[in-house]
């Protein structure tokens, strides 16, 4: 499956979070902070969208967050879809993370 390139604007509008990380060799090869853009769905089941090459994918981890398994997302709509399915209509996730 080719993958299509989705923007920072809409990754951000469908509520990723963005952490920043200073990392002067990162920034001194790239031109800009390392960040990790990431939108929770589950305890176990998140969405990472890296910043290089504009990419989504599907990660699933274990309990002790060992990856397990990732699923490339193929374009805006296949996100959106995946996105759907775990949240409620307010955009909000089905299950409640423990604070």
């Amino acid at each position: 499956m080719k993958q299509e390139k989705i923007k920072y604007r809409e990754i951000m509008d469908l509520g990723f979070e963005e952490e920043v990380d200073s990392d002067n060799v990162y920034f001194d090869e790239f031109g800009y902070d390392y960040c990790i853009i990431t939108k929770n769905l589950t305890k176990k089941i998140y969405l990472d969208w890296k910043k290089e090459t504009q990419l989504c994918k599907l990660v699933r981890t274990d309990k002790t967050h060992n990856i397990k398994a990732e699923m490339p997302i193929k374009n805006i709509e296949h996100l959106k879809e995946i996105i759907d399915f775990f949240c409620n209509d307010n955009g909000e996730n089905f299950v409640v993370f423990p604070a």
